[in-house]
């Protein structure tokens, strides 16, 4: 087994050049060469485990794990309406942690009972039920059985068929400790009956939440998380990854716009988790805009920002990153912007652009900190506009 720890580098080791490029599609890892033909492995940002050509591989957070889980937790569950508060064992790997959260949530969604609800469904009957299908019931020799269309009630919804799979591929996964296995085993004997789907993380965004099924949403969320680990994208082909892979800079994201969106009392219509076109930075909608953190209310730009799951050093933040800010409050005309560091430092220092350019704002928040969600909540008081910015069409600033 190799053994690696988020963004720190490894003892040399010997590995093949397969097993060179899957670390670096997998895991974003960069290799040095080592004496002997052998290589020393930095991982990225990804973290989890997966079977690399027989190789059995981990890579630690460099948060503490129940750190990341209670991200998780508070992203998915921010206003603590379930009990997914949970002791984390010392010998946990985040995959292991992950999975047990999401059982807990499947756990306590099914004790209320599975979500019913009515869906219309072909059949072949020897009444008439519903509505008659006619083409396929002339073509038959015999006018028995009767192809119909129905309303059925029961539970092979598709909030129990996301779950379902999402459990299933916990039951069968190596990389996750037998107990873990056993235990989603469990939770997954309440809906193996449902109706298998092909592509679960691809279905779960078509669930309409209403009062009637939203107590199944943690545990969906969930479940795209668990869906998602099992796959990558690398040069915009999804590839399937033997293992559980979390993409760590995608948690801190989310965590980050839920502790915001909380703080400001926003839905999420006024801001989503994508702005995906929805913001251009010329007027001919050539140069798309995709900021991490925005909010748009009645056509108006309150605020815009960027999340990185970096370290904030001494030497100030990365100008390409506070060039892409940049863009972004030019596009939106908003009179400052805050670019949100995510990782084990606090702090905050502020740029003002020359030339009667707008301010932008450099936050650090110490996510190794219990109280992460709120220092970023207080800090987050004064970064909404009160002077908000009526825009055109296209996203722009009037």
């Amino acid at each position: 087994m190799l053994k690696l720890s988020e963004h720190r580098r490894s003892d040399p080791v010997e590995l093949t050049p397969s097993q060179q490029r899957k670390l670096k599609d997998w895991f974003h890892a960069t290799l040095e060469p080592a004496p002997d033909g052998k290589v020393v492995v930095i991982p990225g940002s990804r973290v989890g485990g997966s079977n690399v050509d027989g190789l059995n591989v981990t890579v630690r957070p460099k948060l503490p794990v129940h750190r990341v889980l209670a991200l998780i937790a508070e992203s998915i569950d921010p206003y603590r309406w379930l009990d997914l508060d949970l002791q984390v064992q010392a010998d946990w790997s985040v995959e292991d942690a992950v999975a047990v959260l999401f059982i807990r949530a499947c756990h306590h969604t099914f004790s209320r009972g599975l979500h019913r609800s009515y869906r219309r469904e072909r059949q072949d009957l020897r009444f008439v039920r519903g509505k008659i299908l006619i083409p396929q019931t002339i073509r038959r020799p015999s006018p028995v059985p009767v192809a119909v269309e129905a309303e059925v009630f029961d539970d092979d919804v598709l909030e129990n068929q996301v779950l379902a799979a999402a459990l299933q591929r916990l039951r069968v996964d190596t990389t996750i400790s037998q107990s873990v296995r056993v235990a989603a085993h469990r939770e997954w004997r309440e809906v193996r009956h449902v109706t298998e789907l092909r592509d679960p993380l691809k279905d779960a965004e078509r669930i309409q939440w209403s009062r009637h099924n939203r107590r199944y949403e943690p545990a969906i969320m969930l479940a795209k998380l668990v869906l998602a680990a099992g796959s990558i994208i690398v040069d915009g082909q999804e590839i399937a990854v033997p293992g559980f892979v979390v993409n760590m800079p995608a948690v801190v994201e989310q965590w980050a716009r839920v502790q915001l969106r909380q703080a400001w009392a926003l839905s999420e219509r006024e801001m989503p988790d994508s702005w995906r076109g929805k913001l251009w930075l010329d007027e001919g909608k050539q140069i798309p805009l995709y900021p991490d953190l925005a909010v748009r209310t009645s056509g108006t730009w309150r605020f815009v920002g960027d999340v990185k799951y970096k370290f904030l050093d001494s030497t100030g933040p990365n100008q390409a990153d506070v060039y892409q800010l940049l863009a972004y409050l030019t596009a939106t005309g908003l009179p400052e912007g805050t670019l949100l560091h995510a990782n084990i430092s606090s702090g905050e220092s502020n740029y003002v652009v020359a030339n009667g350019g707008p301010r932008i704002r450099i936050v650090s928040i110490d996510l190794s900190q219990e109280r992460a969600a709120a220092s970023l909540k207080k800090a987050a008081a004064t970064w909404i506009s009160r002077s908000p910015q009526p825009t055109d069409e296209f996203g722009h600033a009037n």
